[in-house]
């Protein structure tokens, strides 16, 4: 009896032996499976991109921005408004006479000498915007004084090439001076909010002398660009002036020309000019978060 049970344990444990071996090979089955599909899997880490400097006039070369083909003297800048940073043609310090440009400057600092204006004076606000009256702003200009006006304007435009004369026709400025006096009046530092708004409504819809840098844009985008060209000629030098003015609530661009009356009597030359020099900004990559 004994010997019976000694036989069947050694049974047993042959048996036992067999079954853990199997139980071994299924654990090493086990762990030889692949891991479950549905675990999260680890991305591998990415390296951020390096974030750009914001943009900026002052890092951008103005050397290679504009190149023009033609026998006009030619002066442009361009202003940030939003950090007052002016960029522009190697002479845009140099000053051309403003003709009618300046109207722009006379109707806002009328309406900080005169916030309460007669329709008369509004009625002689709007065609000289509009339609680039003469008369108009003569009439303007003995009320408020054309030195004391023009004075104002170089101390709070804080001009730099500009001087203050006895005559608005014969002013004479820079393509630099003119952004800086174009800033100044759309922001509201000269009449006050509702008067400057009054005055760029007027400019954004000038019926006489609409060519130039807002040509350059498409049409939805002129509605919003305040703009005063001015062109004359003067005779005594045998020169026709075409100049454009043109004010966005981000930027400010001026082009001043200049070219002998045998080449033209006439501002159809200059406004070629104004427009080929914005519409060669506007296409530039490096200014588009300016121009959007």
């Amino acid at each position: 009896m004994k010997r019976r049970l000694v036989l069947a344990g050694a049974i047993g444990l042959l048996t036992g032996g067999g079954a853990l071996a199997g139980y071994g090979a299924t654990r090493a089955r086990v762990k030889a499976q692949p891991s479950d599909p549905a675990a999260p899997t680890l991305e591998p880490e990415q390296t951020p991109s390096p974030v750009p400097p914001p943009f900026s006039l002052a890092g951008v070369d103005a050397s290679e921005l504009v190149s023009v083909n033609t026998q006009a003297w030619f002066s442009w800048a361009l202003m940030d408004r939003k950090d007052g940073n002016i960029i522009g043609s190697a002479n845009f310090a140099e000053t051309n006479r403003t003709c009618s440009m300046i109207k722009s400057w006379i109707a806002t600092d009328y309406l900080r000498q005169k916030p309460s204006p007669s329709g008369a004076r509004l009625a002689d606000i709007e065609i000289m915007i509009r339609d680039s009256d003469s008369v108009s702003a003569d009439r303007l200009m003995n009320e408020i004084g054309r030195v004391a006006s023009f004075t104002r304007m170089r101390d709070l435009c804080k001009t730099t090439d500009f001087t203050p004369r006895n005559t608005w026709s014969q002013a004479v400025a820079s393509a630099r001076d003119m952004c800086k006096a174009g800033d100044t009046i759309a922001k509201g530092a000269i009449a006050n909010p509702t008067w400057t708004e009054h005055v760029l409504g007027l400019m954004r819809t000038v019926r006489r002398g609409s060519w130039g840098v807002r040509e350059a844009f498409p049409p939805a985008e002129q509605a919003k660009i305040a703009i005063k060209n001015g062109w004359d000629t003067t005779s005594a030098a045998g020169t026709y002036h075409a100049n454009c003015l043109a004010i966005h609530e981000r930027w400010v661009m001026v082009v001043l020309t200049r070219y002998p009356l045998k080449i033209s009597a006439n501002e159809t030359y200059g406004a070629d000019v104004c427009k080929s020099v914005a519409t060669q900004l506007l296409q530039n990559p490096e200014l588009r978060p300016l121009f959007g």
